[in-house]
């Protein structure tokens, strides 16, 4: 239906109503106060979806208004008041949500800022527009507004009836129920909110606490629901046949039409259309044999000027092996309301031979229970009947109020799926105003870009996209991936300057840390000695991350770190920084993306972690920087844990902020050290003793892998590690330093005895991803750490060792030495080194060839010639 809008929508803090608009369209949206944060956040959530409901209903965005809980009565009072100049043939929209109180002798009264906004203060601000009006009250106590509001021309919902003082559930029914069906009449879509209302308490197996009740504009009557209505007989306009020109196809263009609005699933017949999509899938080419197929994809995400997201996917799949099922059968919604919201638009499977299962997307489930710790609240899909040879088909849509904390909008997400993608469509909308970026990263496909009622619109159509196919050793994939950025931040230097106004304060130190500091001090007969004192100590506190609110991204104070003898990653940074500084060190706060990259040419919130730096100074016996990294409570002094090696550091000073890489400046080598001293016995056979030595990552690796073991866990972990290296060999006595003494020696050792014919093996990191004869991408050993591994084998014969030695070996290739010596020690003992120096330990691809050329040369020097043994 083609009709001009021509209604005003007034929306309070608790509802909104979709119109048939006819001339000058407006709407108000007001959120009361909250009493609470998870309240003030379902408000807004509410607000942003009534607002993108009206805008589908065909108000123009910049005409839909939204009042926060700080609004005044009068400011509330001179917005209704602007409709006066509307006709007797428009329509206006009131919708409240919040909270309800009592004003003066008992009057009900919408809860904002200052003075209350009294039902008569409604009526005499409604009684001046000569429009239609139309009004929901959406809170608590709400049914005591309907006897002094109702009146001629006037049509009021309230979420309750008199008396019932519980925060109500019809807002969000209502809500979500203007959402689905926008253009629906004012008495259908309350009808169909107390309808829900009721639905859900029947599921919950709950008694029912609220009773909507609405005024009938005709007789003043105030009416049960459903209001008149025969539901049964309601039938919505239907869809377009076809979406606008260039505007993004969702899953809601897809016709699937439930026959039974009370079934969970229902089957149906073959078409003409089913069976084609079928046989099309069937005719694609499958050369690398994936298990799925994505036949198109398409993904659109929109962010509102409350920051509010909505992202809509749709997903076409040919399931081309069973295995593939378990992955594009079952699907996980992110329901968690009023911050995160999912609605289901379609899910159905086409059967080889065409015939259909669909759900009903009315009878998504309820969302899981996240409080056991072990997932987030989601709804659950399983899409029956699921096989080898049918096409599945889902599409949703998400909407999710962003972090308020957050002064900038920063998402992204990837586009890539686990199977390869035949066709994607990509749209991203955003405000004009502030401006935003948006980028499409790892594809050279540049976007259509163009405006439309105050939105910057982007379009990508991307040809095939290779599956998301993660190898070990691969780089962070935000450096490979196919994916999306959108950031409304301006520059870092506004960034810096949001978190150095978050975090006043934080640094503040009392006497108890100024004490901590000097003790720490006392003694230190060095810089670098203070500095690992500090460290240490700091490492020594647990890490427990409680990271509500603001507490997300706001360091606790030195002080509170230092009496709770606890807290996270910014926490621990901080107290550290504060200790250096009250012991004369220039020490300074860093944010970085632990195991990920951050993209310094694209301001946004791309961090997950905070560490220390301390510049170097030559002067005072500091060479080098260092990075100081103390919440795993494992990584010894002058080295950082992974994840943390190589990335981009956003750097804190008093007065302003620098990107500069982890660890760079160090030249810090991880080491591992394998000592095999071996004893020829009369028989021929091999005892002797095992010690392995590690620093740096290394170092970090065993700590990690032994923290918290029990005795028997500790040295069936540490046999594990030996068969690996000499499986024909027996192991005793084996041993481990103590994890949790980080100034100390980290060792590892063990008694042994073996046959003859064969010596033990030397482990490499990283060498494993070089089994392959090609790879397209670079390879990351060692966390891009440089590391040096050194196998010293003395053995000492019972008799004379053999006189010819095998041959020196070495390679020098992509930059890295491998070596295999020989030397003869005494009378009775060889020495064997084995060594290979991983200086520029991320590898690119065009260097892989020569690398693995170079690994499995140096493999078949270290088999023992037989004349040897």
């Amino acid at each position: 239906m083609n009709r001009s809008p021509a209604a005003v929508a007034l929306v309070l803090l608790g509802a909104t109503f979709p119109l048939f608009l006819q001339a000058t369209p407006r709407a108000l949206i007001v959120t009361g106060l909250s009493g609470s944060s998870q309240n003030a956040d379902e408000f807004q959530a509410l607000a942003a979806t009534t607002k993108a409901a009206l805008v589908k209903r065909g108000i123009p965005a910049d005409r839909v208004e939204i009042l926060g809980g700080k609004a005044s009565r009068a400011a509330i009072l001179e917005k209704i008041r602007a409709a006066t100049d509307t006709g007797a043939s428009d329509e206006y929209w009131l919708v409240l949500y919040g909270l309800s109180g009592r004003a003066k002798e008992g009057e009900p009264a919408f809860q904002i800022s200052g003075p209350r906004l009294t039902a008569t203060d409604l009526k005499s601000a409604l009684a001046a527009i000569p429009a239609r009006r139309f009004v929901f009250i959406g809170t608590n106590d709400a049914g005591d507004y309907l006897p002094i509001l109702r009146g001629p021309r006037l049509s009021a919902l309230a979420a309750t009836a008199p008396g019932e003082g519980d925060r109500p559930r019809m807002p969000a029914a209502w809500a979500e129920t203007l959402t689905r069906n926008p253009s629906s009449d004012f008495l259908t879509i309350a009808a169909r909110a107390a309808a829900a209302v009721s639905d859900e308490y029947t599921r919950s197996q709950l008694a029912q606490i609220e009773h909507g009740r609405l005024v009938d504009p005709a007789s003043a009557d105030i009416l049960e629901p459903p209001f008149g209505v025969d539901l049964n007989a309601v039938h919505d306009a239907p869809a377009p046949e076809s979406p606008p020109a260039g505007r993004l196809i969702g899953a809601a263009e897809i016709d699937v039409r439930i026959q039974n609005p009370k079934a969970e699933w229902e089957h149906q017949a073959a078409t003409a259309e089913t069976r084609k999509m079928v046989a099309d899938a069937r005719a694609v080419p499958n050369p690398e044999n994936h298990a799925a197929l994505v036949l198109a994809q398409r993904i659109g995400f929109t962010v509102e000027d409350d920051r509010t997201t909505d992202r809509s996917e749709f997903y076409r799949v040919f399931i081309v092996r069973n295995e593939a099922v378990e992955q594009w059968a079952n699907w996980f919604l992110p329901q968690n309301p009023p911050g995160i919201t999912s609605k289901l638009e379609v899910a159905r499977v086409i059967q080889p031979e065409g015939s259909v299962t669909a759900f009903n997307p009315a009878k998504l489930p309820q969302a899981t229970d996240p409080t056991s710790g072990t997932c987030t609240a989601m709804a659950q899909v399983f899409l029956p009947g699921a096989r080898a040879g049918c096409v599945v088909e889902v599409g949703f849509r998400t909407r999710q109020l962003l972090n308020a904390t957050l002064p900038h909008v920063s998402e992204w997400f990837p586009v890539q799926q686990s199977a390869p993608a035949l066709a994607t469509e990509l749209e991203i909308r955003v405000p004009e105003k502030p401006s935003f970026r948006v980028a499409l990263n790892n594809d050279p496909a540049n976007p259509e870009i163009a405006s439309e009622n105050g939105r910057r619109i982007y379009r990508w159509k991307l040809g095939p996209l290779a599956a998301l196919d993660v190898l070990p050793g691969d780089p962070p994939p935000q450096l490979w991936l196919t994916s999306v950025g959108i950031s409304s931040l301006p520059s870092w230097e506004d960034f810096a300057a949001w978190y150095r106004r978050l975090a006043q304060g934080s640094d503040k130190v009392d006497d108890a840390v100024k004490k901590t500091a000097a003790e720490l001090a006392a003694g230190a007969r060095s810089r670098l000695e203070i500095i690992q004192r500090d460290f240490e100590f700091v490492s020594s506190l647990r890490y427990v991350a409680i990271e509500l609110g603001v507490q997300g991204f706001r360091p606790r104070t030195p002080a509170e770190v230092l009496a709770n003898r606890f807290g996270d990653c910014k926490d621990k940074a901080n107290l550290i920084v504060a200790l250096l500084r009250c012991q004369g060190i220039d020490a300074r706060f860093v944010l970085l993306n632990r195991g990920s990259v951050t993209d310094v040419n694209f301001p946004s919130w791309q961090f997950n972690h905070a560490i220390a730096h301390v510049p170097a100074s030559p002067k005072d016996g500091q060479p080098a920087d260092l990075w100081l990294d103390s919440t795993d409570s494992v990584t010894p002094f002058g080295f950082v844990p992974p994840g943390d090696f190589g990335r981009a550091g956003l750097v804190f000073t008093k007065d302003s902020a620098e990107f500069k890489t982890v660890g760079s400046d160090a030249g810090t080598l991880s080491e591992i050290h394998d000592e095999w001293t071996l004893h020829q016995t009369l028989d021929g056979e091999w005892t002797g003793q095992f010690q392995r030595t590690v620093t740096g990552f290394a170092e970090d690796a065993v700590r990690r892998t032994f923290r918290g073991l029990a005795p028997t866990q500790r040295d069936a972990t540490i046999y594990h590690l030996l068969a690996g290296l000499w499986p024909e060999a027996d192991f005793s006595k084996p041993g481990v330093s103590d994890v949790s003494a980080l100034g100390g020696e980290m060792r590892i050792h063990a008694a042994l005895s073996a046959p003859s014919g064969d010596l033990p093996r030397i482990e490499t990191p990283g060498f494993e991803y070089f089994s392959a004869p090609s790879r397209n991408r670079p390879v990351w050993m060692n966390d891009a750490q440089p590391l040096a591994v050194t196998q010293s084998l003395v053995l000492r014969f019972s008799g004379s060792p053999p006189k010819s030695l095998p041959a020196q070996w070495s390679a020098d290739a992509a930059g890295q030495k491998l070596r295999v010596t020989w030397e003869k020690v005494d009378d009775h003992t060889l020495r064997r080194t084995a060594r290979v120096e991983l200086m520029k330990p991320v590898v690119p691809a065009s260097d892989y060839a020569a690398l693995r050329q170079a690994i499995r040369g140096w493999q078949h020097a270290l088999k023992t010639p037989s004349p040897l043994l």
